[in-house]
């Protein structure tokens, strides 16, 4: 069995293409003008129908050539080749009339004979190779994509026997039996085939493609019924008397649909394709702004190492150098050591900080909770400080950012260290709620509290409201000399 593949996303080669399509046309068209300009003598409804036929198709093909031309799309390319194959197989069936046909020689009529069946072989080939491009069907689509595939391989080789028995004699009656298998095994396979698309991919497009092949396959029917003589022909009058007449009609019916939802197919690629941009465009928009975040992430980075870790190890620098020149001095030298000491484990923290921030996989809440515990705990645990921390035991409804998940760890830790500093509190209670729209912040001492109006612009205070502001959250210190201090902050979820 032959073995290959579809690509639809492919165009074939414009100018062999091109080439293969307007040797085809002249020849096809001098080969119905031969056909016409000898009918003289044959019904005149019969050649008036076949002309009108051929004009239609003639007019569809060329119109249909320059579509491939400007669009350079395979879709077009199959069909322009269906209408031309189908126009040969009908003139073709046009000359074998007796009056035309004696004006041809022997070599012709012997040849036209075996010639008829691979032609509708042909055509039935590209039929299916057009549907594919037509509907862009891919291997995504399964067994609708197996089977048009399947059917195209029986076709090419039902061509390949039609094409074997011309060495055979055409009085035999085995072939005359082959070919009347051939031909009924032609006409249901292709609207099987499009009738399984439809099922398979319910679309406006499949259903004109359907309703086409519906025409096309009734004609063919009729066709046969009134050749074979199963059915008498409802009028003797030409061109109703002729078998092509109903087969003609149906191709005729199922091209003119096929062209005009040309329109509709475009209409309905542009509106993809415009989509497709627009997804594009906002996809482009989101990277931008990703980049914008990264960017601004990295600049905060930068600040920090500069001004907060920079700083510290630059006081450390210095206080190693006054231990030194201290030397004669123990207790003074400790001093600058010990404060030294302390730097570098605010410039070890501050660092920690940084690598936590950026890192995603703590986005997750449980871990973002798990670091605020600890914090506290170690900061309360070294002061003495009797605490309690009451967070939420299910987290799993919250998501944060890495920017939000950020602030707020840095408003909390604010809020923590100026308790440690100022408060001299002897019990804290840190508290969490969660609500469906909203984290709500409770952090609580008894300690000496202080005067806002005379340190509202100190001790992280102006920080603090502006990272809450950033997300909308609502921050609120409540605290008077010697009754303690209660800070607290509603922010919005998500």
């Amino acid at each position: 069995m032959i073995n290959f593949q579809l690509h639809t996303s492919r165009v074939p080669d414009m100018k062999l293409s091109s080439v293969l399509v307007i040797v085809f046309f002249i020849l096809n068209l001098l080969f119905s003008y031969t056909c016409i300009t000898n009918s003289s003598s044959v019904q005149v409804g019969a050649s008036s129908f076949h002309l009108i036929v051929s004009g239609v198709l003639y007019f569809i093909a060329t119109i249909t050539f320059i579509q491939f031309l400007f669009f350079k799309e395979a879709t077009y390319l199959y069909y322009v080749l269906y209408v031309l194959i189908n126009l040969c197989y009908f003139t073709l069936i046009f000359s074998s009339n007796p009056e035309i046909s004696k004006k041809f020689p022997e070599w012709f009529r012997i040849m036209r004979y075996h010639l008829s069946l691979p032609l509708l072989a042909a055509s039935y080939t590209v039929y299916i190779l057009f549907a594919v491009y037509f509907l862009n069907l891919k291997p995504k689509d399964g067994f609708v994509y197996k089977w048009v595939l399947l059917s195209i391989k029986l076709y090419i080789v039902i061509l390949f026997i039609a094409l074997l028995l011309y060495f055979l004699p055409p009085s035999n009656a085995i072939v005359n039996v082959i070919r009347t298998v051939l031909l009924l095994a032609c006409m249901p396979m292709g609207f099987v085939s499009i009738l399984l698309v439809y099922i398979r991919i319910k679309n406006p497009i499949a259903s004109i493609l359907c309703i086409g092949s519906l025409c096309f396959f009734t004609g063919s029917v009729f066709g046969f019924l009134f050749s074979s003589e199963v059915l008498s022909y409802p009028s003797n009058t030409s061109p109703f008397n002729q078998w092509v007449f109903y087969t003609e009609t149906g191709t005729l019916l199922e091209i003119v649909l096929f062209s005009s939802s040309f329109a509709y197919r475009n209409k309905i690629l542009a509106a993809e394709e415009k989509k497709a941009q627009e997804l594009v465009l906002i996809e482009v928009e989101k990277n931008k702004q990703k980049e914008k975040k990264l960017q601004l992430i990295r600049d905060e980075i930068a600040r920090d190492l500069h001004d907060d870790i920079g700083a510290s190890l630059s006081n450390i620098n210095i206080l190693n150098a006054l231990a030194k020149r201290n030397s004669s001095n123990p207790d003074k030298a400790n001093e600058y050591l010990d404060k030294a000491s302390e730097d570098i484990q605010h410039v070890s923290e501050s660092l920690s900080d940084i690598v936590w921030n950026i890192n995603p996989k703590y986005d997750n809440p449980e871990n973002l909770f798990i670091r605020l515990r600890r914090y506290a705990a170690d900061m309360m645990d070294g002061k003495g400080i009797s605490y309690e921390i009451n967070f939420p035991e299910n987290v799993s409804g919250i998501h944060f950012n890495m920017e939000k998940r950020r602030d707020f760890y840095l408003i909390y830790k604010e809020a923590i260290n100026n308790l440690i500093k100022y408060s001299q509190a002897k019990k804290v209670v840190v508290h969490i709620k969660l609500s469906e729209e909203n984290l709500h912040l409770s952090i609580a001492d008894d300690g000496i509290g202080f005067d806002k109006e005379t340190v509202i612009n100190g001790n992280g205070l102006d920080n603090m409201k502006h990272r809450a502001g950033i997300w909308n959250a609502h921050l609120t210190i409540l605290s008077k000399p010697g009754i303690g201090t209660t800070v607290e902050l509603l922010l919005p979820l998500p």
